[in-house]
C-alpha cells in the first residue's frame, strides 16, 4: 500500500470519529496537505484527499472555515472547489480572487440555466415584499441554491454574490440593478454606487462556474 492511500486511509478513519474536534483537525491537517502537496505522492491521489476536504469543511466551525479560507485564497495551489467551498467566509478581497480564479480556469463551461424556467419577476416581487424568509425562498427557488448559500447572497451587502448570481443565471443587469436597490442594507450614495456597479464588475465565466458549483451543492443535498 503506498504512502499516500495509507494517509487517506488514516484521515478517513479520523473522520468516523464524528466530534467537533476531529472535525476541525481533519480539516486543517487535509488543507495543509493539499497546499504543500509531497512530491512522493501520486498527482491522482489528490482527487480524494480534495473530496474529502470538501465534505469536512461544510461541518466545521465558523472561525475554522474563515482562517482555512484566508489561507487557501492565498494560495496558488487551492483547488478550486475547496475555494468555492470557502466562499461566504472569505473576505472581500479572496472573494474576489476566488471569482477570477472560476474565470481563468481550465476546463469544460457551466451548463447554462434554462431561462424558461427561471422566473426573474418572482424574485422581483419577493424582494419587494421586504419579507426575509420570502425572499429567502425565492432565491433558493430561482437560482436552485441551497438556503444557506441564498442567506449569503441576502447578507453581502455588498451586492457581489447577488451579481455573480445574477449574471451567472444570465438575467439583465436591469434585473439586477432592480434587486440591488429592493435589497439595499443601507447606507449612502457612494455605497450604492458601488453595489450597481458590481454587475459589470464580475466575469461572466466566473460568474457562471461558481453559480454553477452553488447549485451543484444543491443537488447533491437533494
Amino acid at each position: 500500500m503506498s504512502d499516500a492511500t495509507e494517509r487517506l486511509n488514516h484521515l478517513i478513519e479520523l473522520a468516523a470519529h464524528d466530534a467537533p474536534e476531529n472535525r476541525r483537525m481533519l480539516a486543517v491537517e487535509l488543507c495543509d496537505l493539499l497546499l504543500d502537496w509531497p512530491a512522493r505522492y501520486p498527482e491522482h491521489m489528490r482527487e480524494p484527499f480534495e473530496v474529502l476536504l470538501e465534505k469536512t469543511v461544510r461541518s466545521v466551525d465558523e472561525y475554522t472555515r474563515r482562517a482555512l479560507a484566508t489561507k487557501c485564497g492565498e494560495r496558488a495551489e487551492a483547488p478550486i472547489n475547496v475555494l468555492n467551498e470557502f466562499y461566504f467566509d472569505a473576505p472581500a478581497e479572496i472573494r474576489d480572487a476566488i471569482v477570477l480564479r472560476n474565470a481563468l480556469a481550465d476546463g469544460v463551461s457551466p451548463v447554462p440555466i434554462d431561462m424558461a424556467n427561471t422566473d426573474e419577476t418572482s424574485l422581483i416581487v419577493a424582494a419587494r415584499g421586504q419579507r426575509q424568509d420570502e425572499l429567502l425562498g425565492a432565491l433558493v427557488r430561482v437560482f436552485g441554491v441551497e438556503q444557506a448559500t441564498a442567506f449569503g447572497i441576502l447578507d453581502d451587502h455588498s451586492g457581489r454574490s447577488l451579481a455573480i448570481a445574477c449574471k451567472g443565471a444570465h438575467f439583465s443587469h436591469a434585473t439586477f440593478s432592480a434587486l440591488a436597490l429592493l435589497m439595499d442594507a443601507g447606507g449612502g450614495i457612494k455605497e450604492l454606487r458601488e453595489r450597481l456597479a458590481q454587475f459589470d464588475a464580475v466575469p461572466l465565466m466566473g460568474a457562471e462556474r461558481l453559480l454553477d458549483f452553488w447549485r451543484s451543492r444543491q443537488q447533491l443535498a437533494a
